[in-house]
């Protein structure tokens, strides 16, 4: 029986790649908004409920939008699975994907939506690593924190900056889960290079 593997937000740009990638590997239980709202705590708990995965890819996101569906989307939704599931798992990996935004300290003349989604990821990217220093059990949790991607989300295209493929962040993900047991990658950064 081959492991099972999780993916939140798989209609995305990298939560749909990570479904045809990782199909060969895992048994894919691919979650998107059509079976429900990621907001619904009910949802939620279904989930934690019904499956047992051995890989959860929290893919999910949203951007400009409105406060609380910002925090409820991107920090809340993905927070509870990610504490649910590391309490139910015994052994595995959590991955979610983050972003770059997680490390800024903002600018001036931010855009509130700008801020409210880069304070969201920031609280992400603090919540797993916290979890993952826990060390509560043998669950490894990290943070993928990707600058631009080439996805629908990327909505102020730069010609100084060349977004990351999907693909590119579907082949981390993957070398991040095969590392050896007794390396933990808590985060990781990748940004994209300005000088192109």
């Amino acid at each position: 029986m081959r492991n099972q593997m999780l993916i939140i937000g798989s209609n995305g740009g990298v939560g749909k790649e990570c479904v045809k990638h990782f199909s060969t590997m895992y048994d894919v239980i691919p979650i998107s908004r059509e079976q429900g709202d990621l907001r619904d705590k009910e949802f939620l708990k279904t989930l934690v409920d019904k499956y047992n995965p051995n890989v959860v890819l929290n893919c999910a996101g949203v951007y400009e939008k409105e406060f609380y569906e910002t925090f409820e989307s991107n920090f809340l939704s993905v927070s509870f699975l990610t504490m649910e599931f590391y309490k139910k798992m015994e052994s595995g990996h959590i991955i979610n994907i983050c972003s770059s935004s997680a490390n800024s300290s903002g600018w001036p003349g931010i855009e509130y939506d700008r801020l409210t989604y880069n304070v969201s990821k920031s609280s992400l990217k603090k919540f797993s690593n916290m979890l993952q220093s826990s060390k509560n059990n043998s669950v490894k949790v990290t943070t993928l924190e990707p600058a631009q991607i080439n996805t629908k989300m990327l909505k102020h295209k730069s010609e100084k900056v060349k977004p990351l493929e999907p693909s590119y962040i579907v082949g981390v993900i993957h070398w991040i889960l095969n590392q050896p047991d007794s390396v933990v990658i808590s985060s990781m950064e990748i940004q994209n290079d300005s000088r192109l």
